[in-house]
């Protein structure tokens, strides 16, 4: 199986305020049992534990910055763009 997800990356700045980009990345979970959304979301915890997911690559101001990340996913897509879930808090691109 195949997603798009988007992902929140955020971090605090050096005056500890916290800054929150998004990011998208394409993942291909046909070796990991995922056939579904829920397998996903039942899995994501372990696999984050295993560094699976490193989207904070792809946004360049944390990346000049640096410190501690959180990063979590809100929202999941199928390769068409076609939107199978999303954190009920997310509010971008609605």
């Amino acid at each position: 199986m195949k997603f798009i997800i988007t992902w929140e990356v955020s971090w605090s700045d050096e005056d500890w305020n916290q800054i929150k980009r998004y990011t998208d990345t394409h993942e291909d979970f046909s070796d990991d049992e995922i056939e579904s959304v829920d397998d996903f979301i039942d899995k994501s915890e372990e696999m984050f534990l295993e560094d699976r997911f490193s989207p904070e690559h792809g946004v360049n101001e944390f990346l000049e910055v640096g410190g501690d990340v959180n990063i979590e996913y809100v929202k999941i897509c199928d390769m068409d763009g076609k939107e199978l879930w999303r954190d009920p808090e997310y509010k971008e691109d609605t």
